[in-house]
């Protein structure tokens, strides 16, 4: 006999995509954090050098940026996946997303660039 069983859902076969999406974005957004506390406090094992203040205040800023735009569309996300339904992605989101990468590794270029150990 053959089987003829359908083949499951790729949305619902993924299981917890959307929670482990909402855990990556909580994941990065504190490592941001992270580093931002430590640079502002100037940990010499971490840094190499003492506090900035300034630098870390914009480090500290992206990474609460980063978690309250990622929060609502992971939880929309994480919503339709428990109610069985599909939440596409919208052109607006990415372009969110994608802006908020950009002006992150803008941030890291110009402390690189300025703000040399």
């Amino acid at each position: 006999m053959i089987d003829e069983s359908p083949e499951p859902e790729p949305e619902i076969a993924l299981g917890l995509a959307a929670e482990r999406t909402e855990l990556a974005w909580g994941r990065s957004s504190l490592a941001l954090l992270g580093c931002g506390a430590a640079v502002a406090k100037g940990l010499d094992k971490v840094t190499g050098t003492t506090g900035r203040p300034l630098v870390g205040a914009v480090l500290l800023a992206l990474g609460g940026v980063a978690w309250l735009s990622g929060l609502p569309y992971a939880r929309v996300r994480a919503q339709a996946t428990r109610d069985g339904r599909r939440a596409p992605v919208r052109k607006r989101e990415l372009a969110i997303i994608a802006a908020g990468t950009a002006i992150v590794g803008a941030a890291g270029l110009v402390v690189a660039a300025f703000f040399p150990a």
